[in-house]
């Protein structure tokens, strides 16, 4: 009597290498294209505060005045008439965020609290005044 003898199948199996190549490329491709860094389009030179403390809202929204008085809010030109209703416009988009004022050392007093005054009025409730380290 002569047994047949079955030759058992190999199981289909899938390729991963070509998978992770992929992958891999696309981790580095976006690595390469994504920015880390806060940047933003204005020389400020802020004034430096020895006892400054690390700000914790990292959403907060940003108002920079510069060493002439112009403003910017959120990086959009700012007239000084004009800065409460776009303080208003952007508390009314973004309700829970705070509110971080840029100043250039070089600005003015009156400059610098005309930002917070307008801050007040369009109803942030918590401000910040971003400053250097005084190292």
């Amino acid at each position: 009597m002569k047994f047949v003898r079955r030759t058992v199948d190999q199981e289909p199996s899938v390729n991963l290498t070509p998978l992770i190549d992929i992958v891999f490329l696309l981790l580095i491709f976006f690595m390469v294209s994504s920015r880390f860094i806060d940047e933003r389009d204005l020389p400020l030179e802020l004034p430096a505060a020895v006892t400054a403390q690390p700000s914790t809202a990292a959403d907060a929204l940003v108002v920079d005045v510069t060493g002439e008085g112009v403003y910017r809010v959120d990086g959009k030109p700012a007239e000084t008439d004009a800065l409460v209703a776009s303080l208003q416009a952007l508390r009314a988009q973004y309700p829970n965020r705070a509110l971080r004022v840029r100043a250039d050392g070089r600005a003015t007093h009156a400059a610098v609290v005309h930002a917070l005054d307008s801050a007040s009025q369009a109803g942030f409730a918590h401000v910040e005044i971003a400053t250097g380290s005084g190292n």
